[in-house]
């Protein structure tokens, strides 16, 4: 039997049993759809945090309060001035740090007032998070030196206090105290990581935050934050500040009080979830394609009975047993391509639409519709081989006498 004779005929069964085609294809359709949503979006989670990781660098770590040593009521130990002085001084290979303060203040120009989040940032924020600044400029280390009281704006609260005026060079209230804005800066957008700061959020110099929260007096830090030139440095670093720590403060119950981490790390933990729960789709998409080749299967013994007839007809004007077999494995190949064919166009709506919600980059591959494709041929090759052997080894006399 030719090939393209096969696929005639099955096109031809297909379309004269419609319903029952399309519910047995329906599990291979879901298992391959969820093949391909799940790689897609795989692939653009990925390349999101890679595009993360570009624009603030695999160089970064922090070193915080380790508060699961502790007990709950249990006094934390805080890194203090000298700390910060340390890790500036004796780490090499530092271009930038800094710790973060925020606390809620009403701010207001005008008669307009906001309660938000202000943030206390020390001038390489801006640098370490990639913060692009609109209009105006930054504050540098000069302005805390000089204890300047200047701010920088996000657009949104800039926007509610200042509607159609321009803000750069204005005064703002914060916690009743004048702040000059310097600058804005872009909008931004919600990230895999940030800084925790939204389009409502207003910078000022840390000082003035910290001194407020500590009453004047000596500076505690619970988290720092350094970048270095190169993952040589971020090593370096790592260690030094580890012994230091452990030192200076000794170890509590024989665990630090401090931990150190560092961005690839973490980003290599959130990309174990994510193979985690890749993992567990992917088995539901393999069961789901396994039920749906039992379906092929079962409907291709259906049809070995329901075209018995046929088959002995055939089998009487000389087609061999080789013949009838590669025609009902034709058949169950096809009704496999078409679930799998469908599953891909299924599967790549359902990601497109979850990139497109989650602002991702939509990466549907070559390689990945060809596997999906390939997988279809292989079930429909496999659970199609026992109904075509059956067919094949009916008798063409006993075939004839059947009833269909």
């Amino acid at each position: 039997m030719k090939i393209a004779e096969g696929l005639r005929e099955s096109f031809d069964v297909i379309r004269g049993n419609k319903i029952r085609s399309f519910l047995t294809i329906l599990g291979i359709n879901f298992g391959v759809g969820c093949l391909i949503a799940i790689s897609v979006i795989g692939l653009a989670f990925r390349d999101s945090v890679g595009s993360e990781i570009g624009r603030y660098g695999s160089t970064m770590l922090w070193v915080q309060v380790d508060n699961s040593n502790y007990m709950s009521d249990e006094r934390r130990v805080l890194m203090d001035s000298r700390d910060i002085s340390f890790f500036k001084q004796s780490l090499p290979g530092r271009i930038g740090s800094g710790s973060i303060f925020d606390a809620a203040y009403t701010v207001s120009y005008k008669g307009e007032t906001a309660e938000i989040t202000v943030f206390g940032a020390e001038p390489d924020h801006f640098d370490m998070f990639d913060i692009n600044i609109k209009e105006g400029r930054q504050y540098l280390q000069q302005d805390v030196i000089n204890r300047k009281r200047v701010c920088v704006l996000r657009p949104d609260i800039a926007s509610r206090l200042f509607k159609y005026e321009d803000p750069i060079g204005k005064e703002i209230k914060i916690s009743e105290k004048n702040f000059t804005v310097i600058g804005l800066t872009d909008r931004v957008s919600n990230t895999f990581l940030s800084d925790g700061s939204d389009n409502n959020t207003v910078f000022i110099p840390s000082d003035f935050i910290a001194a407020k929260a500590w009453g004047g007096g000596n500076i505690k830090y619970w988290v720092y934050l350094l970048k270095f030139e190169n993952l040589e440095y971020v090593d370096i670093a790592e260690e030094r500040m580890e012994a230091y720590l452990n030192n200076k403060y000794g170890l509590l119950r024989g665990e630090t009080r401090f931990r150190i981490e560092r961005l690839d790390s973490y980003v290599g933990m959130v990309d174990k979830i994510l193979n985690i729960i890749s993992t567990l789709v992917l088995v539901i998409a393999a069961i789901s394609i396994v039920v749906g080749g039992l379906g092929i299967m079962n409907i291709m013994l259906v049809a070995v009975t329901e075209r018995t007839r046929e088959i002995g007809i055939r089998m009487a004007v000389g087609a061999t047993r080789s013949d009838i077999v590669i025609q009902f494995v034709i058949e169950a190949i096809v009704l496999c391509i078409i679930g799998g064919g469908t599953g891909v166009i299924f599967g790549a709506g359902i990601a497109s639409i979850a990139c497109m919600i989650l602002k991702w980059k939509f990466m549907l591959s070559l390689a990945i519709v060809l596997g999906a494709l390939a997988i279809s041929t292989f079930i429909g090759l496999v659970f199609g081989i026992y109904p075509a052997w059956k067919a094949s080894q009916l008798m063409p006399v006993e075939a004839l006498r059947a009833d269909h």
